[in-house]
C-alpha cells in the first residue's frame, strides 16, 4: 500500500496515548489468570497484546472513516482522514490492521477465544459503522465500556487459564468503566458538530452542564465494582491498591463540572486516559501480587 502524503499525518493522527484502552485489560486479565491459577505465559500475552492493538487500531481508523462518510468529522483536526485526504486509504489500511489481529486471535487456537473476539469486532463496528451507527444513537459508551472492558479482560485471562473466572469478570467491568470515561470526555468539545451532523451523544443530549453533572455516573461505578469484588472475595483485597486512583477521578469530574462550557474542557480527555492507565496499573499490580487475609 503506497501512502502518498508519507509517514507524517499517520504518525499525527495515531493518538498513541488512547492505545491504553488495549493495554490495560491485557494487563489486567493476565494478572487476574495470574492469581487465580497462577499461570502465565509470555507467548500468549504477546499474541493477545498485539491482536488486541490491532483490532483497536483498526476501529480508530474505520471510526474515522464512517464519521467522514456523515461529515461529524468536518472540523476535527485530528482526524487521520483529515489529515491524510484519503478516506480509501485509511479504510483499507484499518482493514490490514484488523486482518493481523484476527491472526493474532487465531494462533491462540482456541475457538471460543475467537468467538469471543468476533463478538468484540462486531461491536467495534457497529459503534460508527452502517446501518446501525450506534455511538450516533447514544450507545458509544456501552460499547467501550463492554469492548475495552469485561470482553478484553476475559480474553485476556482466558488466553492464560484456558476457562474463565467471576474474579477477571468482576475488574474486567471496572475496567470498562474507566475506559467508557474516555469515550465520554471525548464528546464535550465536538458537541456543535455532533449536534449538527445528528450524533446524539449524551453531551448533545443532555447539554454540556447537565453532561458534566452526569459524568459520574460514568468514572465511579468502577469504584463500586472493585468493592463489590473485593466483598464478595471474587477479587484479592491487594485488587484495593486501585482505590487510590480515586483522587484522579475526582480532579476529573471537577474539571469537567468547572469547565463544562469553556476550552478547557479539552483537557478531560488526556486526563481521563490519565486514571484508566494509573487505575489499570494499580489494580494490575493487586492482582498479580494478589492477598486476602
Amino acid at each position: 500500500m503506497a501512502f502518498k502524503q508519507g509517514l507524517t499525518p499517520w504518525l499525527a493522527g495515531l493518538n498513541l496515548p488512547v492505545y491504553t484502552a488495549a493495554l490495560v485489560p491485557v494487563l489486567v486479565g493476565t494478572a487476574a489468570a495470574w492469581w487465580g491459577d497462577a499461570r502465565f505465559d509470555s507467548w500468549r500475552f504477546a499474541l493477545v497484546l498485539v491482536g488486541l492493538i490491532f483490532v483497536q487500531g483498526w476501529i480508530n481508523f474505520s471510526n474515522d472513516v464512517f464519521d467522514s462518510d456523515t461529515g461529524v468529522d468536518h472540523n476535527k483536526h485530528d482526524s487521520l482522514v483529515n489529515l491524510t485526504g484519503n478516506r480509501d486509504q485509511v479504510f483499507w489500511a484499518g482493514n490490514f490492521l484488523l486482518a493481523i489481529g484476527c491472526l493474532c486471535f487465531a494462533a491462540l487456537q482456541d475457538p471460543m477465544l475467537l468467538l469471543l473476539g468476533i463478538a468484540g469486532i462486531l461491536l467495534g463496528y457497529c459503534y460508527a459503522g452502517p446501518p446501525l451507527r450506534l455511538a450516533y444513537r447514544g450507545w458509544g459508551e456501552l460499547i467501550s465500556f463492554t469492548c475495552f472492558g469485561p470482553v478484553a479482560v476475559l480474553v485476556a485471562e482466558r488466553a492464560q487459564s484456558g476457562g474463565w473466572n467471576l474474579g477477571a469478570l468482576t475488574a474486567g467491568l471496572a475496567v470498562g468503566g474507566w475506559t467508557a470515561a474516555i469515550a465520554y470526555a471525548h464528546h464535550f468539545p465536538q458537541i456543535e458538530d455532533d449536534r449538527r451532523y445528528g450524533k446524539r451523544t449524551p453531551v448533545v443530549r443532555w447539554g454540556r452542564l447537565k453532561a458534566a453533572q452526569r459524568y459520574g455516573w460514568v468514572v465511579l461505578p468502577a469504584y463500586g465494582f472493585l468493592l463489590l469484588g473485593i466483598w464478595t472475595g471474587q477479587l484479592p483485597w491487594s485488587a484495593g491498591l486501585a482505590l487510590l486512583s480515586a483522587p484522579l477521578a475526582l480532579r476529573l469530574l471537577h474539571l469537567t463540572q468547572a469547565h463544562a462550557l469553556d476550552t478547557r474542557v479539552r483537557e478531560a480527555q488526556p486526563r481521563a486516559v490519565q486514571l484508566h492507565l494509573v487505575s489499570g496499573l494499580l489494580l494490575s499490580v493487586g492482582l498479580w501480587f494478589g492477598w486476602s487475609p
